[in-house]
């Protein structure tokens, strides 16, 4: 008897590679294994495999166009300045945010530390997350971020992925889809000073201890 294939549903992914590959990893359970795959299933496989792939290129797409790094949204909205600190020593970081509201008054200035950070990188990555999430307690409609991380603003707005970060970095593209508009800007460590003095005494007080 033979089984109906599913439509195919793809707009815009090629097929061929996702067949190809199914029908190597049949061929290596057929010699390794002795299981037989049949046609249809391995045809089903790669058209279920090419379509998720579609949809998760699909949904990253569209978080990467809700962000708009490098570019000011408005002076009317939140504004908030991450920063991390870094001991390579120890391996010991420390995050600082300061969130202020369209007045330009502070509405939250905290820090924090962790131990087992592997780079500066990933404390600056760290101290974005934090203050993300801290936003989203706050239930701020929209935001526009300031890192003197010029890695790290890259990186968010070609959209791409940094394994030492990779975690990170889907954390923060799943947080700013619950701010919109939100941007990412780059400014010089000298305008970052207030963010930095926070991150710099969460990294003083993890070492403390």
């Amino acid at each position: 008897k033979k089984g109906s294939l599913p439509p195919l549903g793809l707009s815009s992914s090629p097929l061929v590679p996702w067949l190809l590959w199914n029908l190597w990893t049949a061929r290596n359970k057929l010699v390794f294994e002795e299981k037989v795959y049949q046609t249809d299933v391995i045809i089903t496989k790669a058209v279920v495999e090419a379509r998720a792939w579609e949809e998760a290129n699909a949904k990253k797409q569209q978080i990467q166009k809700k962000v708009a790094p490098g570019r000011r949204i408005s002076l009317k909205t939140f504004s908030c300045w991450v920063d991390g600190a870094w001991q390579e020593a120890s391996k010991a970081g420390g995050m600082g945010w300061i969130i202020k509201n369209e007045s330009g008054e502070v509405i939250c200035r905290d820090s924090s530390y962790r131990p087992f950070v592997s780079s500066a990188l990933m404390a600056e990555a760290l101290a974005l997350r934090e203050a993300l999430r801290k936003a989203q307690e706050l239930n701020l409609p929209s935001l526009q971020v300031y890192s003197d991380s010029q890695v790290l603003i890259s990186t968010l707005g070609e959209g791409r992925d940094l394994n030492e970060i990779a975690g990170i970095l889907q954390d923060v593209r799943n947080l700013a889809t619950l701010f919109c508009p939100i941007s990412f800007m780059f400014i010089p460590r000298l305008e970052n000073s207030q963010a930095d003095v926070l991150a710099s005494s969460g990294l003083a007080r993890l070492l403390s201890l």
